[in-house]
């Protein structure tokens, strides 16, 4: 089914590490999917962004992973490079060993060698979470949004995040990070002065 788009269609990010943990762990057998799942919440890309990314573009010719992604955005047209941590580089060492694709290959390809759509991306995600037991509404901008929200828990300044995202308030990061009416008074509750 494809995605609602309608004005309701707001997904969220998956904000219990427990939850992301479990999504990796039913993805063990499909390491196309855990290199998706797992590039696209420490890259925070646009999905877009994520499917278009090529194997030159993560790897060397002699297929080491790098240790920088640069892409330019399609909405912005920025430069962005970003670091791969330990955990995406493995993902995708174990997906590029276990595929033949040339440099000029998308690392995430449907069966005809083409780029994933941004639907199957959504669909991906729905289903990757309802096999791990997660509630929620997700897609494929979850993937975006699980990096900001962890980046945002880990001390991350919103003025960072409001550049790596491009908004252009703070209230709109704030929004797009999911924060809501219990995490504010979860952080009312540990002020006791």
């Amino acid at each position: 089914m494809p995605p609602n788009l309608g004005k309701d269609a707001t997904v969220s990010p998956i904000r219990n590490v427990k939850d992301i943990n479990a999504i990796k762990g039913t993805l063990g057998d499909s390491p196309r999917d855990l290199a998706l799942f797992v590039l696209g919440i420490h890259a925070g890309l646009r999905g877009s962004d994520l499917l278009s990314i090529r194997w030159s573009d993560v790897s060397t010719p002699d297929g080491k992973i790098r240790d920088k992604l640069i892409v330019t955005e399609s909405k912005t047209g920025n430069r962005r490079a970003i670091a791969l941590q330990k955990n995406a580089r493995r993902a995708l060492e174990i997906w590029r060993s276990q595929t033949t694709s040339e440099l000029d290959q998308y690392v995430f390809p449907n069966p005809y060698g083409d780029t994933l759509s941004i639907q199957r991306l959504h669909q991906l995600v729905n289903h990757w979470a309802r096999l791990a037991g997660v509630e929620g509404h997700f897609g494929s901008h979850s993937l975006r949004k699980t990096y900001g929200y962890h980046l945002r828990k880990a001390g991350v300044g919103i003025e960072t995040l409001m550049k790596v995202f491009g908004h252009s308030s703070q209230g709109i990061t704030l929004r797009y990070l999911g924060i809501d009416q219990d995490e504010i008074d979860e952080a009312n509750l540990k002020l006791n002065l």
